[in-house]
């Protein structure tokens, strides 16, 4: 029966009859049914056998001309059976690209999410699979079955295609786009050397990988993709590469791969916001149709054209529902995204504490890409802050701050509030001046860090509103770019997203857990020293405050006790040095709240003084009563039982 399929597969696909079934058909159906034992003996993970005659090269009645080639059969939670050539399985089997298994795609996410722990190596996967995916789609459109035709050249930009998608991570550090993303001085992933020889750069890294896989030929055209993808971002500097000659050009058709694999809508995209939604438990997915909406069209900048990826927006001079539908489904799952994961709280402060504790190890570049998550995190587990993340200890907020409540009174105004706040996240010294004098002003624990300010990038923006689409007059634009005399209704939906995306940025300041009820203080000297250092006058979000006053038991009761102490005349006529250690003391003293927002539900079962007004006014008194009896002015002051009159 197998034999009997095999043979009426073979005359379907052909277009021959049974009379012209020579011994090469028969040749063929014994290698079909080798592969069907292979898949059968193996299983989905084992070598199978891919017999090109399915997809005929040359003249398909020279057997000679049928190529046979071992693939791997790689089953991916997300989308199912992707195989890979021998050439590719070469590549995964070098130790640089192994290295991504320990690289987590989101970082300390699992933190929040706990099963958020797949890695860059089922992202890249994932990402050829669906460059492919997207490639196919392009081959079987009639104006662009040469590009990604059968020939000598579509087989080859296939080849770099799939090459390039499985490399374009190959250069993360640990904990990624944490580290790369708000540290500064560690370069991106996808950043290029500058001839100094780095061999820690993605450059480097790609030509030792393809070179010991035995892929060399390869190099330079994954590089030019590489290198397409990372500046794609200026389209200025992207044509400038495309019309250079030299070691820096790209070649025109390396524009169309890259924008394949990483550039607005793209594979990376594509896998990802599926992935991390699955991963994370979110419900949310877009539709496959996206992939029908693909195109290659003609990008005209400075009266010069350039072939593009597009997406074909309109159809018949009419804008396509259905497609923009879809693209603003992805854009919002996008927004999701980072506003329920990339930007949690939580994830916030794992964040900072890892900058800080990466900061002060002196680690760069090159030591990072020794190790993975585990690895930094195991390496370093005597660092006060990474000790902390290993047991699930997060520094809590007492400063929220959104853009809007952040205020310069410069004469440039916005410009100069951007500026100030690129500042403060690019400059470590600085922000550890402004920590450390929160620590020395208010007498906090020096022991270890115990403030922290977290400040991401400023230039917030959502890149895949820059898609290139097809309007209605013929012309490629981005998507943020039409007009609102074109179509009012489609600039209205990508205005919405193009203006609450930068809403997400926020300014934090987190402290040690043990500190959070003297966050009253803190808050207020960080507000007083972003004023006087910076010149920006910025307060906290008021939302947040509410919480922080009505619903963190913690910050309340602190709160009671600095109202207790301003109402204690001992305490008031002490120096200012004596006062600020009484007021540490005091806040030692306080017991911490076992329920605070770490938990669903509070438990019925508190401190009972936290409830009465009066109980609790007489605890924080005999608190501050035992302390002020201790501290050593009022033992100096304090004269001998038997002088006293």
């Amino acid at each position: 029966m197998t034999v009997a399929v095999i043979y009426a597969l073979y005359f379907q696909w052909d277009g021959v009859g049974p009379k012209e079934f020579s011994s090469g058909g028969f040749l063929r159906c014994a290698l079909a049914i080798l592969r069907l034992l292979y898949g059968h003996l193996l299983g989905p993970s084992g070598y199978s056998l891919r017999l090109n005659f399915l997809r005929p090269r040359g003249n398909s009645e020279d057997l000679s001309t049928q190529e046979v080639t071992f693939v791997k059969v790689l089953r991916d939670s997300i989308h199912g059976d992707i195989e890979l050539a021998e050439h590719e399985m070469r590549v995964v089997h070098t130790a640089g690209f192994q290295r991504l298994h320990g690289c987590r795609q989101l970082g300390l996410t699992y933190l929040v999410y706990p099963a958020a722990k797949h890695t860059r190596f089922e992202h890249v996967l994932g990402v050829m699979n669906i460059a492919t995916k997207i490639a196919e789609n392009l081959s079987h459109l009639h104006d662009l079955r040469q590009f990604f035709g059968d020939d000598e050249r579509g087989r080859h930009l296939k080849d770099v295609l799939r090459l390039a998608a499985l490399l374009h991570d190959i250069a993360h550090v640990p904990f990624g786009h944490t580290l790369e993303d708000e540290m500064p001085q560690i370069p991106e992933h996808d950043a290029f050397s500058n001839g100094d020889g780095d061999k820690s750069s993605p450059d480097e890294i790609v030509r030792s990988v393809l070179t010991e896989s035995g892929n060399a030929g390869y190099i330079e055209p994954v590089l030019q993709t590489l290198r397409a993808i990372h500046e794609s971002k200026n389209d200025r500097n992207l044509y400038k590469s495309v019309d250079s000659v030299g070691e820096r050009r790209i070649e025109a058709d390396f524009l169309i791969l890259a924008d394949i694999i990483g550039n607005t809508i793209c594979a990376d995209l594509l896998d990802y916001i599926k992935r991390d939604h699955v991963m994370t438990g979110i419900r949310a997915t877009y539709d496959d149709r996206i992939f029908r909406y693909f195109a290659i069209g003609e990008h005209r900048f400075e009266g010069k054209s350039y072939k593009r990826l597009i997406i074909r927006l309109v159809k018949n001079g009419r804008v396509r529902g259905d497609c923009l539908a879809d693209l603003l489904d992805i854009l919002k799952l996008r927004y999701n995204l980072s506003d329920k994961v990339l930007y949690h709280p939580k994830k916030c402060a794992a964040d900072a504490m890892l900058i800080k504790a990466v900061s002060d190890l002196g680690l760069n570049r090159t030591s990072l890409m020794q190790l993975s998550d585990d690895g930094l995190l195991d390496k370093h587990r005597d660092n006060p802050l990474i000790s902390m993340l290993r047991r699930r200890k997060l520094f809590k907020p007492v400063f929220v701050c959104r853009w809007e409540h952040i205020h310069s009174y410069d004469e440039t105004g916005a410009e100069d509030k951007r500026k100030k706040i690129s500042s403060l996240r690019e400059d470590h010294k600085l922000r550890q001046e402004l920590e450390q004098a929160i620590v020395d002003d208010l007498g906090l624990p020096n022991r270890a860090p115990s403030v922290l300010i977290f400040c991401p990038d400023p230039e917030m923006s959502l890149k895949l509103l820059r898609v290139l689409v097809q309007w209605k007059d013929g012309t490629i634009r981005r998507l943020n770019e039409i007009d609102m005399s074109d179509d009012p209704l489609t600039v209205d939906q990508v205005c919405v997203l193009q203006k609450i995306y930068p809403e997400l940025w926020k300014l934090y300041l987190f402290v040690d857990p043990s500190l959070r009820s003297r966050g009253q203080k803190i808050r207020q000297k960080f507000s007083d020293l972003l004023k006087s250092k910076l010149g920006l006058d910025a307060t906290c979000d008021p939302a947040y405050r509410n919480y922080l006053e009505t619903g963190c038991e913690d910050y309340k009761l602190g709160q009671a006790l600095d109202n207790e102490l301003e109402n204690t005349g001992k305490y008031l006529r002490l120096p200012d040095s004596k006062r600020a250690t009484v007021w540490s003391t005091c806040h030692e003293k306080l017991p911490l709240d076992n329920y605070d927002e770490d938990f669903a539900e509070r438990s019925v079962i508190e401190v009972a003084s936290r409830r009465d007004p009066q109980a609790l006014s007489g605890v924080l008194q005999k608190i501050i009563r035992s302390v002020l009896k201790n501290s050593p002015r009022s033992k100096q002051g304090r004269q001998p039982k038997s002088e006293r009159s």
